[in-house]
């Protein structure tokens, strides 16, 4: 049953440690082949919501116990990768971030672990998935639709199209129901149907069992089983009527609580044993007079294979479901084997009659019969068989073609390597050829008419001279023309740093060869090493002088984040904040250094980090 020798990746479309699965029954499958696997846990199909606040939690937990995120579990041909990843699979910006984060740990662990050339089996049709396969550049691709996952909600139906895509683009496809299979049968010249199957000898070995779980074995009366998550699909009113209408039956329903369930917590014959391991679901199957499937019908349910009615049959239990295609289509195939109920009526009255048949001889065989033939060893032994010819077939293709594909593969990379120069080069366009950082830069400048004041307060800053006529040489200039124009008769001068307090003593020396009185000029000789200290400082200086409003002026594209300093921090001050326009910022610039971009983003960063700490 080898697959020649190439290892497996596996994109899931649920996490490890849920309740068992296709998903894991295809792992644990390919380990027992001989196969090296790397599962891949849940990416994801939809945006995050609040109701996925733990499994987010659970998610970085998995993360940090493993090395960057992968993990061997209890078997070393398996390896599980939690990855962290922006949970916006269709976001623009997030796939972006997403694409590099995901392929750049898969190329190294792939590299790594000499996993090169593998088969990679996706359960998810998502454009993340889609970018890493084709990195992956596989020896087949295939693409397991277990589900009609783009009816599981709204927000999930975006993936319809990208299914589309891997429906035409993969080597294969497996479906797990019938409308998956018509579906994909219309875009793919490959595609099987392979629903799950069941581990009928794990069944079979607990038929002569007096073993009885302790949870279980003081019910009285008949018990009325379900196994599975408790999901939106189950019919809740159903259940309820079922409950209400069979008091002396017990319902036992075994899995995780996966939605809100508490209309059924309120029946008193209806117990929750939780999660049990996929090890233990034949003693606890045994002791059910009947098994269940009470699902809503719907679209989504349409597309679901319920696994668990060959379940209930390997255990030679009669069984119930609500009118769902895949168990209509079952019956077609292997006869009256389970009864399907169009009401909620027929339903109760289903189990009510079956209870007594649960061990009729001639049925329990018949449903046995029925349960193994569904096995998953049947499943994949068939599986297997298509892989190894799809293989076959793709040897002979590449050993006929090969040097087309390496032709085609080199120009491919010259394309994409011309790309990649291409958006270089325009992405430095707009950076220093295009009006962004300029409007960006216009923005962090606080320029107002001024007006009579009682004082005017100069920050000389550090005296950069990258700042181009933005130093404290143009600032003195401001205060000159300010003083002789009569909007105020003092001028304090703060420094910023303390190897520039030459600074304020070459503005003052300036103001006074400009006319300015020496009485009317105060400096500052403290040295603050940030503007929300520069800020404080001239507060408390300006509250000692009785000065109510100030005249401010610093370099232009400081002057934002100065202005919103003051106003946080000196609330009873006001601030009108003057700069001489140079007319360098007049009209819009189509060119702009680096220089000037290092002071915007500078000036930006600086606004939300003193916004964040609560200093503006």
């Amino acid at each position: 049953m080898a697959i020649n020798k190439h290892n497996i990746i596996i994109f899931s479309s649920i996490d490890w440690s849920v309740h068992w699965q296709l998903h894991h029954q295809l792992t644990t499958s390919f380990l027992a082949d001989g196969r090296r696997v790397l599962f891949v846990e849940n990416t994801g199909i939809r945006s995050a919501n609040i109701g996925d606040i733990r499994r987010l939690s659970d998610r970085i937990s998995t993360w940090t116990k493993g090395v960057h995120g992968f993990s061997n579990v209890n078997n070393e041909g398996l390896t599980l990768y939690s990855p962290i990843l922006l949970p916006f699979p269709y976001s623009k910006v997030a796939l972006f971030l997403n694409k590099r984060i995901f392929n750049i740990a898969i190329s190294r662990w792939i590299k790594a672990s000499n996993f090169g050339n593998p088969i990679v089996i996706s359960f998810l049709p998502t454009p993340l998935i889609q970018n890493v396969i084709d990195l992956i550049d596989p020896a087949l691709s295939i693409y397991y639709c277990a589900n009609n996952m783009a009816e599981s909600s709204e927000s999930a139906k975006q993936v319809e199209p990208y299914e589309d895509y891997f429906f035409k683009r993969v080597d294969i496809v497996f479906t797990a129901a019938y409308i998956i299979q018509e579906r994909a049968e219309r875009l793919s010249k490959k595609a099987f149907y392979f629903p799950p199957g069941i581990d009928f000898y794990k069944f079979k070995a607990v038929w002569g069992s007096e073993k009885i779980p302790d949870d279980i074995k003081d019910i009285t009366g008949p018990i009325v089983g379900y196994i599975g998550a408790l999901s939106r699909v189950l019919d809740q009113e159903l259940l309820c009527a079922l409950a209400d209408q069979c008091m002396n039956f017990t319902l036992v329903f075994i899995g995780p609580e996966c939605t809100n369930i508490n209309a059924l917590k309120s029946k008193p014959n209806i117990v929750f044993l939780g999660v049990k391991s996929h090890d233990q679901l034949p003693y606890y199957i045994k002791e059910f007079d009947v098994g269940i499937v009470p699902y809503l019908c719907n679209n989504f349910t349409e597309g679901v294979y319920p696994s668990k009615l060959n379940e209930y049959l390997a255990m030679g239990i009669p069984a119930v479901s609500t009118n769902l295609r895949e168990v209509r289509e079952s019956k077609e195939v292997y006869g009256e084997t389970a009864v399907i109920a169009d009401s909620a009526e027929e339903f109760v009255e289903a189990v009510k009659s079956l209870v007594v048949e649960k061990n009729n001889a001639l049925l329990k065989k018949q449903r046995i019969k029925v349960a193994k033939a569904n096995s998953w060893d049947s499943r994949f032994e068939g599986l297997s068989k298509i892989i190894r010819q799809e293989l076959i077939e793709a040897d002979l293709q590449q050993s006929g073609s090969s040097w087309k594909k390496k032709f085609n593969r080199y120009f491919n990379l010259r394309s994409k390597r011309r790309k990649l120069a291409f958006t270089i080069m325009f992405g430095l366009l707009i950076i220093f050829y295009g009006p962004l950082f300029w409007f960006m830069g216009e923005q962090l400048i606080a320029n107002d008419s001024p007006k009579k004041s009682d004082a005017i307060v100069v920050f000389s800053g550090d005296g950069e001279v990258s700042y181009q006529n933005l130093s404290y040489q143009n600032r003195a200039l401001d205060a000159v023309e300010l003083y002789n124009e009569g909007y105020a008769d003092k001028i304090f001068l703060s420094s910023g740093r303390e190897q520039t307090i030459a600074d304020v003593e070459m503005i003052k020396l300036y103001l006074v060869s400009k006319g300015v009185p020496d009485l009317s000029i105060h400096i500052l000789e403290k040295y603050p090493n940030s503007t929300y200290q520069n800020v404080i400082m001239v507060k408390e200086s300006l509250e000692k002088n009785n000065i109510k409003s100030i005249l401010f002026t610093t370099s232009p594209y400081h002057s934002r984040r100065a202005v919103l300093t003051w106003e946080k921090n000196a609330p009873n001050i006001e601030v009108v904040s003057f700069n001489v326009v140079n007319p360098l910022y007049k009209g819009v610039q189509w060119n702009i250094s680096l220089d000037k971009i290092r002071i915007i983003v500078y000036e930006y960063a600086a606004i939300v980090h003193n916004w964040l700490v609560g200093r503006i």
